[in-house]
């Protein structure tokens, strides 16, 4: 005769638990690419933007930054006058703009003259010489 390892159930015959092995629940990892792809596709467009935007804020390429650079590009034209009386707070860029001077003649006609620092008072050349014209009465 077997021995039984289980209790038998009232009449039955019959185990009360079944004899399994328990089995583990894990979940088979996907084989599609797809899912992976596209995300590694959102997480590059993410940064992209992030960069864009990023570096637009800063005054990135493009943008201007306060240079005054713009104010160079955008008067080609004659100056209306010889010469520029320098007063408290004028640069380069806004005499520029003022006058309709790019920023690079203004530079190339004044060479001593610290773009970013301007004397307080003083005078900046418009056209070769310009300057002289003060000096000599006007």
């Amino acid at each position: 005769m077997q021995r039984r390892s289980q209790p038998l159930a009232a009449g039955l015959g019959a185990p009360l638990v079944p004899d399994m092995e328990p089995q583990a629940t894990q979940m088979r990892p996907s084989r599609n690419p797809v899912p992976r792809t596209l995300a590694v596709v959102a997480l590059v467009a993410a940064a992209i933007v992030l960069v864009v935007v990023v570096s637009g804020s800063m005054g990135g390429s493009g943008g201007d930054a306060g240079s005054g650079q713009h104010a160079g590009r955008a008067g080609h034209g004659k100056p209306k006058s010889k010469y520029y009386v320098v007063k408290p707070g004028d640069t380069f860029g806004g005499i520029a703009a003022k006058e309709g001077v790019p920023i690079l003649r203004l530079q190339k006609l004044n060479p001593k003259l610290d773009t970013q620092l301007l004397p307080q008072k003083g005078c900046v050349d418009l056209v070769p010489d310009g300057c002289k014209v003060l000096a000599n009465g006007g």
